[in-house]
């Protein structure tokens, strides 16, 4: 019943997507939250769309704070596309504040999607908790993900703990390919072809994307796949490529979340007793807590990783293909050298 639900509502929003646009003279304006996303739904839309970020590049969406002028922008558009599962915790804010019936599309729909570990060692690869759309739904991570739980009654499915870095693992971006071309051709059915036809010249590049960062991270024993990370954020890299995560020293989907000293202290423990040599964090996030730790366990800091956002154009990660090659080569890089 659930998975029928769950393809009811998604064929709801692609009529609903094709009632409130009507026959493009001009190309849509599609508005995607974050840097990353917008590039992947520029991909599928080709010229027939003029794609923009809410979230710049090199801009933390976890940190970050609409504006008025985003609410304008927003207000003006055709679509807004979305990573869901709980990852943008400012959205319904913006909308209500952008005042317009903007349809929104998560592109995150239809992919397996893993529960946050909560900072502690899992025992092997994480079981998927289920279909995002279908058989499980997530709320907003907030700042203060605790705060975000809420109280829920009814036979809804709802998670709180859903892990939203699905694009960690290029397999899960195919997915989102397909409801972006869905969504699009919905909007604009004159070019609903040529929208799928992206997708699918995107999903190929995609797979051998995949085989690519596979060949690359066979290359290192496995003993030295182990990822310590600054918080929560490379578990689909982990599940996808056969890597050990041995801790996330903030706890949550969120890199806004805090840590008590002595919780700290164990992590820097575990680090010294199974001597893992680098903590990863991305380039977004603040990277105190992790040189504290990293001084006082004798590791390393790999510091420039790109994940919640993609780099400005002269950067080493303009795209998302760019940023996933980038991310894998610093990850089987340092740990070779360590």
């Amino acid at each position: 019943m659930r998975i029928l639900c769950g393809w009811m509502v998604g064929v709801a929003l692609v009529l609903s997507i094709g009632a409130s646009v009507t026959a493009q003279s001009e190309p849509l304006q599609v508005m995607a939250t974050t840097s990353l996303l917008a590039d992947v739904v520029a991909r599928v839309a080709g010229d027939r769309a003029s794609v923009e970020a809410l979230v710049p590049a090199d801009t933390d969406a976890h940190a970050y704070e609409p504006t008025a002028d985003d609410a304008l922008r927003l207000s003006r558009a055709d679509l807004l596309f979305t990573v869901g599962a709980g990852y943008e915790g400012f959205i319904q804010r913006l909308l209500d504040n952008a005042g317009a019936g903007v349809p929104v599309v998560a592109v995150n729909d239809g992919v397996a999607i893993l529960a946050l570990a909560g900072g502690e060692t899992p025992d092997g690869a994480a079981d998927p908790i289920g279909i995002l759309g279908s058989t499980v739904e997530c709320t907003e991570h907030s700042h203060d993900d605790a705060a975000a739980s809420g109280d829920h009654t009814g036979d809804e499915p709802h998670r709180t703990d859903c892990d939203p870095h699905t694009w960690m693992s290029p397999l899960n971006v195919i997915v989102w390919t397909q409801n972006i071309a869905d969504a699009l051709a919905a909007a604009d059915p004159a070019n609903a072809d040529a929208y799928h036809e992206n997708a699918s010249l995107y999903a190929d590049e995609l797979q051998a994307l995949d085989a690519e960062i596979g060949a690359l991270v066979a290359s290192l024993s496995p003993e030295k796949r182990r990822l310590l990370t600054n918080h929560e954020n490379m578990q689909y890299f982990a599940v996808r490529y056969g890597f050990e995560q041995v801790a996330a020293v903030l706890p949550g989907g969120t890199s806004q979340a805090e840590i008590d000293p002595q919780t700290l202290a164990s992590i820097i423990a575990l680090v010294r007793a199974q001597g893992v040599p680098v903590i990863f964090v991305e380039v977004t996030a603040n990277t105190a807590l992790a040189e504290t730790l990293a001084q006082d366990a004798g590791i390393q800091v790999v510091s420039d990783l790109y994940i919640e956002a993609l780099s400005g154009p002269e950067g080493p990660a303009p795209t998302y293909l760019d940023l996933m090659r980038y991310n894998a080569q610093r990850i089987v890089g340092a740990l070779a050298g360590s």
